[in-house]
């Protein structure tokens, strides 16, 4: 399998990686997942639970005066009445229960068991899902409604039971300022792992975007890669076979047998093109096709070593091109190697194209410890021309690939004639066993 298709297959496989684990859910596990898709109707749920406690306790006197006990069921309702709506549209339906306690607190005190429960949870859900100053809201409101009616009532309203003693007073008067911090608390510590939870859920899909623009960027620079290779492949070939037909409409008429011989090289050419054709398009596949015989998979990328036979295929083609070599040749690893081989390929492509197929040209390759320099130098074009495409992007693809291994290329007009491409491309010092 290419890399491009493994690629395309991680990047299909990307929303997946939001998968349940392996274990599976448990009763209580399914139960909150269901309460956070469906907020409001939980609730509701938890809304009837408290007018059911408040009216059992209505019902049984406790926190009820005997002459309140009607006033105290519809209190019970009205204070509840908004908790379904807690977590949705928390401040509205706080300041509606504490509306409600509040006016009882004072108007109707001896109601306080009917609304005590949804005043306690309508402030946790205010400082767990309102704004930040929600929180510090709810404390002041839940402390003056448990503080407000003793003190509108006077301090001696807190002593008129015989059994109250000042020790009994002081420790009621603790646990009922401890309430609203307790509320508050809780709320709080919920406001922070909601926060936590919220944050988490933005981290893993921002990392899940940054590995998903990896992979745009991974097949951007594969599918750059090949345009590259087909061009040079395609380039080269269609040059060249262009320079040949030319050749043998001439030789035709003059030396049947070197037509013949012109044809051959035509079609030499022509298949060398389809097999790299071939190959690069395989690695858009899967999997090549079984009867495709003439690409072999295992073929090596051409390389510096393959230089001589890619000269000595242009000049069959009709370009008198010569090659030297100075220094010791090296084997170098295969991107460097496809490279120098590229390069050199394009450059004699551009000689056909825009100098024409009678230019003398020379491929100097000069080998030194730690750099390889290699310079194509055409020696100007005679007569007419033919006239290049424009809009191509051959001297922009060989500088991307001499950037790719550290080395630079340099193209322009020759002070004696000509053009001339220069590679520079850095070595590693061979080992001492290999000088």
């Amino acid at each position: 399998m290419s890399i491009t298709t493994r690629m395309r297959d991680s990047l299909r496989r990307l929303p997946a990686l939001r998968s349940s684990p392996s274990e599976a859910p448990t009763l209580v596990e399914r139960a909150v997942a269901l309460g956070r898709r469906n907020p409001v109707v939980l609730d509701a749920v938890l809304a009837a639970l408290l007018i059911w406690v408040a009216v059992s306790w209505t019902l049984e006197g406790k926190g009820v005066r005997s002459d309140m006990r009607i006033e105290a069921l519809v209190v019970s309702v009205l204070a509840a009445l908004p908790v379904p709506l807690r977590r949705v549209h928390p401040m509205p339906a706080a300041i509606a229960t504490a509306v409600v306690a509040l006016v009882c607190s004072f108007a109707l005190p001896g109601t306080m068991a009917a609304f005590l429960l949804p005043s306690l949870v309508m402030g946790y859900s205010a400082v767990a899902y309102g704004p930040r100053w929600a929180g510090w809201l709810a404390l002041v409101v839940l402390t003056v409604g448990v503080f407000g009616p003793f003190v509108a009532r006077g301090p001696a309203a807190l002593f008129a039971s015989p059994d109250m003693t000042p020790l009994v007073a002081l420790a009621l008067l603790g646990a009922m300022a401890t309430v609203p911090l307790l509320v508050w608390l809780l709320g709080s510590l919920r406001r922070a792992a909601h926060r936590r939870t919220l944050d988490l859920r933005e981290r893993n899909r921002l990392l899940e975007e940054s590995r998903r623009q990896e992979v745009r960027l991974e097949l951007l620079a594969e599918r750059s890669r090949i345009s590259r290779e087909v061009h040079d492949v395609v380039a080269h070939s269609l040059s060249g076979i262009i320079a040949q037909a030319d050749g043998g409409q001439f030789a035709a008429q003059r030396d049947p047998a070197k037509a013949v011989e012109v044809l051959s090289g035509i079609a030499s050419t022509g298949r060398s093109a389809l097999s790299d054709v071939r190959g690069l398009l395989s690695m858009l596949r899967d999997t090549g096709p079984d009867d495709d015989t003439d690409t072999d998979p295992a073929r090596p990328q051409p390389g510096a070593g393959d230089v001589p036979a890619l000269v000595e295929q242009v000049r069959t083609g009709g370009l008198p091109v010569d090659l030297r070599t100075i220094g010791t040749p090296r084997e170098l690893p295969t991107g460097p190697g496809l490279t120098v081989y590229r390069i050199v390929q394009e450059s004699l492509t551009n000689v056909i194209k825009h100098a024409g197929p009678g230019v003398p040209t020379h491929v100097d390759l000069r080998w030194t410890t730690d750099e390889l320099t290699v310079r194509v130098h055409d020696e100007g074009a005679r007569g007419p021309i033919p006239t290049p495409p424009r809009g191509g992007h051959g001297l922009t693809g060989m500088r991307e690939r001499a950037a790719l291994h550290g080395g630079s290329v340099e193209a322009g007009p020759h002070a004696d004639g000509g053009w001339t491409v220069r590679l520079r491309l850095p070595l590693t010092p061979p080992a001492r066993g290999e000088r």
